[in-house]
């Protein structure tokens, strides 16, 4: 049977017509329809319901569209068209396994002399999720332009939809609320190389190359810097006494021949090392609270490791990146990591702030009172990063059920807010690093951040470019708290905030519809607990809710409510048109889960 479902829970068509199948199944049988693409959305955006033993729910229908993969060029009017599985780079986790670089859109693009305008930070999605949530690559100049896309409604009948028709501009940002998208068409452009560096220095300093809280009439302010600046991502590490802001941007260049890329290095001239390290650190830092969670939550950390000692490739290697010069790795290579990094950190930030806290220097004298195995070598800030890295070591021999480490763990939770700065240093250094590099591999940056090591949790907020200036004072203000470390902590956490701009989008439900926007990603580590994020980002949504933010819809959102459908009713001018658009394709409701149901539909 075309419509089959099989051992994993997904029915997987093979064309069009199996499409059409499985839609006719599902409203005969009255059931929901929904679309697994590489699933870096947040769950209740793709499925009908919680996964049921990793698997979409039983009494629905999913689709998993591994097989609808191709790519077509048509040089002579500058268009590729690809089938909905067909992924934008390589997923490295995808849950068939035929997600490659060769069957790739970045790669066939390449290899044929051709290239799309923009990419998003990273390129794992397939082609058709990438558009049905809004996603966006970093630019105020160039964008990713969609020429047509062909989907099936809620009726089975199938759409051709081209530029020039209206309902295209209903289809490209749909969330899967219109239909199965079966083959998406892009505008392309000859190939091209990218130039650029990355600047990590203080978000106050006089030499950073932008003022992030001056007036957007200033030559130098966030929004100018956006608009003047081909591709550009800023990485603001808000926290107290830290105040750090990475800038990325980057140009286009000629296709040089012979080229030599010098790729990016997001993580540093040894990523997998450091990968592991943050990962680790991250993990604990999350679960001080209750340390018997964090055994199962470095499951992932271990298999990476394995990984490295059994001399396995990089899974999210661009195939142009250069080797990782550290070679295998052990627990005590990833713990000397943290250890020599965390020493000039905390020296560093000695000597900027004078002394650590006098909670953070008992906590060190009582932790040398309690813990037999540490031995005084001498200084605070030693002693400090030889009780951290001793709780580390403990917890990766999952010792989490020690009344010591227990202890250590509670008591370092309480002096965290106080050293999160040079904690960040281990991983933030000021400095600036320059690059080059092709299209495919350089513009999505954010590639090397493995989804296992590096699981994060977004939301993502599209503010007016009007508003820039204003925005990042309210935020900085929300940093700040009260003006104790405590406070501070609560507002910023131990993660970052990413900044980008994108290009006006006359998408219907696009988050830039009608305006460059400003996006401010709020997010944090996916171990941290509580599991549900939205205690942390409710004061976001309201900090920046005057401000008419549109949301990312792959992200979280909101609690669902009617206050919050009539707000985004009123900053999105035509949802009250898709909504009509959508009952008349899909008059049974097949596409509408209970998620979109409350969160928008109505």
């Amino acid at each position: 049977m075309t419509d089959a479902i099989g051992t994993d829970g997904y029915v997987h068509p093979q064309n069009t017509d199996d499409v059409v199948a499985a839609v006719k199944r599902a409203r005969d049988e009255k059931k929901t329809l929904r679309v697994r693409g590489s699933a870096h959305s947040v769950e209740g955006a793709i499925f009908s319901g919680p996964l049921q033993g990793g698997k979409p729910p039983a009494d629905a229908i999913t689709l998993l569209m591994e097989k609808m993969t191709g790519v077509t060029i048509d040089a002579k009017n500058q268009e590729v068209t690809a089938l909905a599985g067909t992924h934008l780079g390589k997923d490295p986790y995808d849950p068939t396994g035929t997600s490659t670089w060769a069957n790739s859109l970045d790669l066939q693009l390449d290899q044929a002399g051709w290239a799309l305008g923009d990419l998003g930070g990273i390129s794992h999605q397939t082609v058709a999720g990438f558009l049905s949530t809004g996603s966006s690559g970093g630019s105020l100049t160039h964008h990713l332009e969609i020429t047509g896309l062909t989907l099936v409604d809620g009726t089975g009948t199938v759409r051709e939809l081209r530029e020039g028709d209206d309902e295209l501009e209903a289809a490209k940002v749909s969330m899967g609320l219109l239909g199965v998208i079966t083959e998406v068409s892009f505008r392309i452009l000859p190939r091209f190389n990218i130039f650029g560096d990355q600047i990590t220095i203080g978000t106050e300093s006089p030499d950073a190359p932008v003022k992030m809280f001056a007036p957007n009439d200033d030559p130098d302010s966030l929004a100018s810097f956006l608009r003047a600046t081909p591709y550009t991502r800023l990485m603001w590490w808000p926290q107290r006494k830290f105040h750090r802001v990475q800038v990325w941007r980057a140009a286009r260049m000629e296709p040089l021949q012979p080229f030599t890329p010098k790729p990016y290095a997001e993580l540093g001239k040894a990523p997998r090392i450091a990968a592991l390290a943050g990962s680790l650190i991250y993990t604990v830092l999350g679960n001080l609270q209750d340390i018997s969670v964090i055994p199962g939550k470095l499951d992932d950390f271990f298999a990476h490791l394995k990984e490295t000692l059994d001399g396995d490739p990089d899974p999210n290697a661009c195939p142009t990146l250069v080797d990782d010069p550290t070679g295998p790795l052990s627990m005590n290579d990833v713990l000397d990591y943290i250890r020599q990094r965390l020493h000039g950190s905390t020296a560093d930030h000695l000597t900027a702030h004078d002394s650590l806290h006098p909670q953070v220097e008992s906590f060190v004298s009582e932790a040398h009172a309690k813990i037999d195995e540490l031995v005084s070598i001498g200084s605070i800030e030693k002693d400090f990063v030889a009780v951290l890295v001793w709780l580390l070591e403990k917890l990766t021999e999952l010792a989490s059920h020690s009344p010591v480490v227990q202890w250590a763990a509670r008591e370092l939770a309480k002096v965290v807010p106080y050293v999160i700065a040079p904690i960040l240093g281990v991983f933030v250094s000021d400095g600036t690093q320059t690059f080059w590099d092709g299209w495919r591999c350089g513009l999505p940056m954010d590639n090397q951040m493995d989804d296992q090591l590096w699981p994060t949790q977004f939301t993502e907020l599209w503010i007016p470019l009007e508003h820039t200036g204003d925005v990042m004072n309210a935020l900085k203000d929300h940093y700040a708290g009260d003006g104790t470390a405590t406070s501070a902590y609560d507002a910023t956490g131990a993660f970052s905030c990413e900044v980008y701009g994108a290009k006006e989008s006359s998408a219907w439900l696009s988050p830039a519809y009608g305006s460059d926007v400003v996006r401010i990603d709020v997010f944090r580590f996916g171990r941290d607990a509580p599991t549900n994020p939205r205690g942390f980002y409710d004061a976001f949504w309201q900090v920046l809710k005057p401000f008419g933010f549109r949301p990312h819809w792959g992200k979280w959102l909101p609690e669902a409510s009617a206050d919050w459908r009539a707000y985004y009713a009123q900053q999105l001018p035509r949802l009250a048109d898709f909504k009509a658009l959508r009952a008349k394709w899909d008059p049974d409701g097949i596409f509408l889960s209970d998620y979109w149901r409350d969160h928008l539909i109505g």
